[in-house]
């Protein structure tokens, strides 16, 4: 009798325990579907180049795609519903509030831990970025 209430308590006790938040991707809904998308401008590939998914823009055109395993949209209503996706996933990443603030310059051996970090201006990497997510 003790130990189904011993293991009652734990359980219980696990149950109500703070636990830790992981950080989860904003839900990206069409978007996901596409490899290569521009809400605003057209997209042009130069060269061989070998893509799986939906290749598009919402204003502009695709060209010197050859070899994509996936739908062409070009300004029509999977690319205008993909730039709306796009749009709220943008917005929810915009709000989130930044936990670190490392340097423009990146790399060189450099770990970077789980959280949400600023970069104050557009970056460099270098060599080697170790990425933990603990």
């Amino acid at each position: 009798m003790k130990q189904i209430l011993l293991y009652t308590f734990l359980a219980t006790l696990i149950l109500l325990l703070p636990r830790q938040s992981t950080a989860q991707a904003p839900a990206l809904g069409t978007a996901a579907d596409f490899v290569l998308f521009s809400s605003v401008g057209a997209v042009t590939n130069v060269g061989t180049t070998h893509l799986t998914g939906h290749v598009g823009t919402n204003s502009g055109a695709s060209t010197g795609f050859g070899n994509v395993d996936g739908v062409m949209h070009d300004q029509d209503a999977a690319s205008a519903l993909c730039a709306s996706d796009l749009t709220l996933a943008y917005n929810q990443l915009n709000a989130t509030v930044p936990t670190f603030f490392p340097g423009v310059l990146l790399g060189s051996g450099q770990t970077l831990n789980a959280g949400v970090f600023s970069i104050p201006a557009p970056a460099t990497m270098n060599l080697v970025l170790n990425l933990d997510g603990q």
